[in-house]
């Protein structure tokens, strides 16, 4: 490759600074921004362990039940936990972050687990912070950031396996927003973390997007010397072919194409699952998402060398995701702390005034402040006992299922999404005997939307869908109408009934 083409597209890496080349004690000596930093990040931790107690929902009991599964039978390749989609193939490609969910519970609790999430995610965002430093911004900039993209990720606090992604996600795209920079082999560690990515969260689809698209931009910074030679397409082909060939290695081989055709294809899966849908959908994340893109496309604008071609381009998709579903907007955070931190850089540096003396100690006190209470809220939420994370009247729902199904074995449970995980967790004989679960891409677009108008209680047949199931779990709060329905049907038996959740005995038909 020729001098000129070789310094094509790239921006200049400036050295360390003092936060990189020092332990986070240090950092927390010197004071200054960099303390300041650091006890954000902190602050932030606190606050995701002190919600600890409301942060298990659905997602959190499906990834013990499909762990549990794993570690007991193996990886699944058929549906044995539900009535509906029995014996369906099932590509479980979250298995990896699952089974680990379900050791982390062997070994220390649901209170581990707990901080295990909190310590990814606050994890994925100081990598953040980190990666936006070594590619040359100030200190200053990334804590002016940071607010905006922690209101991003606050809502990604449920115990869920999607956090095993956020430090994959950070560490693949500095290493690609350096090698935009100054092309290094380094870039090939991008391969093997998709491959262990590809195996913990479905999010690996969008690695697989940003390794594609640096191998895309690298050809065309070196579309100069790729007709000269074979040479010069190694990286490039090595990068556009290697990305989504990544995502295939998994126990389930080219299978696993049918999950994310399922998932990211489903337009049914839209309207049924509501981060699926788009941001518009939620003003609390709408706002602080357009924020952030409004102040990237303005520094593109007006600080350009600032940033690369491919970190503008990889920002933009990744907005354009974070538009187009909710799920995908803590990503969007995540670059946005490293992209924007890098691009506004010139504009803070320039509001920079004199430092106060008194600063950098009231910044090494709240650092060493907010470290203490992340380490204290650590421990209490190890210690807290398991039901500090569980829903109180569902335990309650759960004594009343139990004595009902083991009483008759032929009771099968129609229970909805937000407690029938939680009962095939809490109750391992109910394996095969729950309707359905929140694994909507198990279920037939068609037979999905039958459970759609049963709950909304929509449509002449709308009860279709619980033909079979003479045991009902509902909730009054988010299922009124089917609810009130069921409660009109004659021979029917309340065995149980908070004013929230009702458990219903449906006489034989």
């Amino acid at each position: 490759m020729s001098g000129a083409s070789a310094r094509a597209g790239r921006i200049a890496i400036p050295r360390p600074s003092r936060f990189l080349q020092h332990r986070t004690l240090v950092v927390v000596g010197a004071g200054g921004y960099d303390a300041l930093l650091v006890a954000a990040l902190a602050a932030l931790a606190a606050v995701f362990l002190i919600e600890t107690p409301a942060a298990f929902g659905v997602d959190s009991w499906l990834a013990l039940v499909a762990g549990r599964e794993v570690w007991q039978n193996g990886i699944p390749h058929h549906e044995a936990l539900t009535v509906v989609s029995h014996g369906a193939a099932w590509i479980d490609q979250q298995w990896l972050s699952q089974v680990t969910s379900y050791a982390l519970y062997k070994v220390g609790g649901l209170g581990l687990l707990a901080l295990a999430n909190v310590t990814l995610i606050t994890s994925g965002l100081a990598g953040a912070a980190v990666a936006a430093r070594r590619l040359g911004a100030s200190a200053r900039t990334v804590v002016a950031v940071l607010p905006v993209c922690a209101w991003l990720v606050l809502p990604s606090g449920e115990v869920r396996t999607q956090a095993f992604a956020f430090p994959l996600f950070v560490a693949t795209f500095y290493l690609l927003a350096s090698d935009s920079r100054a092309p290094s082999r380094r870039v090939y560690w991008c391969l093997p973390l998709l491959v262990l990515w590809a195996n913990l969260h479905g999010s690996a689809s969008l690695g697989a997007g940003l390794v594609v698209l640096r191998g895309l931009t690298l050809a065309w910074d070196r579309r100069r010397d790729l007709a000269h030679g074979v040479r010069a397409w190694r990286r490039p082909l090595a990068l556009a072919v290697g990305g989504p060939l990544c995502l295939l290695l998994t126990p389930y081989g080219t299978s696993v194409l049918s999950y994310y055709r399922a998932t990211l294809l489903s337009s049914t899966l839209k309207h049924a699952v509501t981060e699926w849908q788009p941001v518009t959908s939620s003003t609390f994340i709408a706002i602080p998402l357009f924020l952030l893109l409004a102040l990237a496309l303005w520094s593109f604008g007006r600080y350009p060398g600032k940033t690369t071609i491919w970190e503008k381009a990889a920002f933009i998709a990744l907005g354009v995701g974070g538009i187009d579903a909710v799920r995908n907007t803590s990503f969007v955070a995540l670059a946005g702390l490293i992209v924007v931190g890098v691009s506004l850089d010139g504009l803070i540096r320039g509001l920079q005034g004199g430092e106060n003396r008194l600063r950098p100690r009231l910044n090494r006190a709240f650092a060493v402040g907010t470290l203490l209470v992340v380490a204290v809220a650590g421990i209490g939420t190890v210690a807290r006992p398991a039901r500090a994370f569980e829903n109180a009247r569902l335990q309650r729902v759960l004594a009343v299922v139990a004595s009902a199904t083991s009483a008759n074995r032929s009771l099968d449970v129609l229970a909805d999404q937000k407690s029938a995980d939680w009962l095939l967790w809490r109750d391992p004989d109910l394996r095969g005997r729950v309707a359905f679960d929140v694994r909507f891409e198990l279920l037939p677009a068609a037979t999905l939307r039958q459970m759609q108008r049963l709950y909304l209680a929509a449509g002449p047949d709308w009860k279709r869908a619980a033909r079979g199931y003479r045991l009902l779990v509902l909730d009054t709060k988010d299922d009124p109408l089917s609810t009130r329905a069921f409660l009109t049907e004659s021979g029917h038996r309340v065995l149980y009934d908070d004013g929230r959740f009702v458990v219903i005995l449906r006489g034989v038909s």
